[in-house]
């Protein structure tokens, strides 16, 4: 379960320990840093900025199950985004991201109304799959990407744990971005069904990693596996380059 108190401390420990360009001694987490964390192009912010703007200031209602709880739910877009969307800075990072590993084709979990997926459309990858538990919300989100004409998002509906092995095998995404189900045990299950079924996945983002304790237990057990020879962390999420080639290292960077 969240914990905004222990959120909070988690920071505190993160703000202590993260690194910034100066202390960095890989040349390509240093590359990471300056190019993909740090740079920021004030074209592409302002356009992704607008695009956000235009699909998360909506008043449209929505009446939804959770998927996971089966609770009922009666909100709007920009309630719904206000409490779950990620930042601008980090969808930008997505999109950033993207373009500069030169990802092809990219699996999402979570997709809301859409935001993340929308901002990584906007990317060089010319496939972004998404999955959504929720038909009501998946709706919505498909009325954005069709406003924005985006043919290339390939989107699923129907509970994540059901449709994530499926759509991993016929995607054998460059990059895969976990944000649907908050629990070490879903994350296990992701990581294991990675490895089994697209091993060459090159990079996986768990967002939300000091989101409860439950969450940061799970993410600490994946830094300390020496199958993953590179992880970084970012706060809002976690960063796993599995088959990097570089000795095992572990980085907390300033985001």
């Amino acid at each position: 379960m969240a914990s905004p108190f222990f959120t909070f401390i988690q920071y505190l420990k993160y703000r202590s320990r993260g690194l910034n360009a100066h202390d960095l001694h890989s040349p390509f987490v240093f590359e990471l840093y300056n190019k993909v964390i740090r740079k920021n192009v004030k074209e592409q912010e302002s356009a992704l900025r607008k695009l956000r703007k235009q699909i998360a200031n909506s008043d449209t209602q929505i009446d939804y199950q959770d998927p996971k709880t089966g609770e009922r739910w009666q909100t709007t877009v920009r309630k719904l985004a206000s409490r779950v969307a990620s930042r601008h800075s980090f969808s930008y990072f997505l999109f950033k991201l993207i373009n500069h590993q030169q990802y092809e084709t990219v699996l999402e979990t979570g997709t809301s109304i859409g935001l993340n997926t929308l901002y990584m459309a906007q990317s060089q990858a010319s496939s972004i799959w998404t999955l959504e538990g929720s038909p009501e919300i998946a709706r919505i989100a498909k009325g954005h990407f069709e406003v924005m004409a985006h043919a290339h998002i390939h989107q699923v509906t129907g509970q994540v744990r059901d449709t994530f092995v499926p759509s991993l095998r016929e995607a054998q995404p460059d990059l895969i971005f976990l944000d649907a189900d908050h629990r070490s045990e879903t994350i296990t299950f992701y990581l294991d069904a990675i490895q089994k079924y697209s091993p060459d996945t090159q990079c996986i983002i768990i967002h939300d990693i000091h989101w409860s304790h439950d969450m940061s237990n799970s993410w600490k057990t994946i830094v300390d596996d020496p199958a993953y020879s590179l992880t970084i962390d970012l706060f809002q999420a976690g960063i796993i380059f599995p088959h990097h080639p570089m000795k095992k290292q572990h980085f907390v960077l300033k985001f």
